[in-house]
């Protein structure tokens, strides 16, 4: 597999740390990241399956965030009640407004996920792999702008809600989010070209970086 430039991903993952970067300056490395999908939508799928999947990974082992399952289309939590929505964060966040766009715990998940996301972020709880196999199947070397648009929208939704997630027990300024996100532009050349890389060292960077458990019961 023929490998991408990378310069905008690392940019692309400064942006979701950085609330402050400009409007201009995100809108740019959007369409950047559309191209790249566009272009190179396994290394993208190889990248983000392995970010995403280490973030839900990472959450306490009783977080419905990390038990999110599929069932005739609808995902769901583990009660069986619908995930992909803002009501989803309420278990541990009180909605502070009556317009969730003005609410600053909840607007970032005032856009419901949508299905293709939430499968997505379903399958990413269960490993990398998974992710990675929902992300290729029937995906060819290349796609069309509007199919990588589309294609990188699902990604990023998944992503924002998985970083949500995470930031609500870490705090927005977790280093793991930009680390990760960073190792996994390393490791996905790797995962492209068909080499061999250190999944020991990840897996255990992972474990050593997670919510403890136990955790979720303390912010209910």
């Amino acid at each position: 597999m023929r490998q991408p430039e990378t310069g905008w991903v690392s940019r692309w993952v400064v942006s979701l740390c950085e609330p402050l970067l400009d409007i201009e300056s995100r809108q740019e490395i959007e369409n950047a990241m559309e191209r790249l999908a566009a272009e190179h939508p396994r290394w993208v799928a190889a990248w983000a399956s392995g970010w995403l999947s280490d973030i839900i990974m990472s959450l306490d082992p009783a977080d419905p965030w990390r038990n999110v399952t599929v069932r005739d289309g609808q995902a769901q939590h583990p009660n069986g009640s619908p995930f992909g929505s803002w009501v989803d964060a309420t278990d541990i966040v009180h909605a502070g407004t009556d317009d969730i766009h003005e609410d600053l715990g909840l607007a970032a998940l005032a856009n419901p996920l949508s299905p293709e996301a939430a499968a997505l972020f379903s399958a990413a709880g269960r490993g990398r792999e998974e992710a990675y196999a929902l992300l290729t199947e029937n995906t060819g070397p290349q796609l069309f702008p509007a199919d990588a648009k589309t294609y990188f929208r699902t990604i990023s939704s998944a992503l924002r809600w998985a970083i949500y997630r995470r930031r609500l027990f870490a705090g927005a300024e977790d280093p793991f989010i930009p680390v990760t996100g960073g190792e996994w532009i390393r490791r996905a050349r790797f995962i492209a070209s068909g080499e061999a890389w250190d999944e020991a060292r990840a897996e255990r960077f992972v474990s050593e970086s997670a919510i403890s458990e136990g955790t979720y019961g303390q912010f209910l």
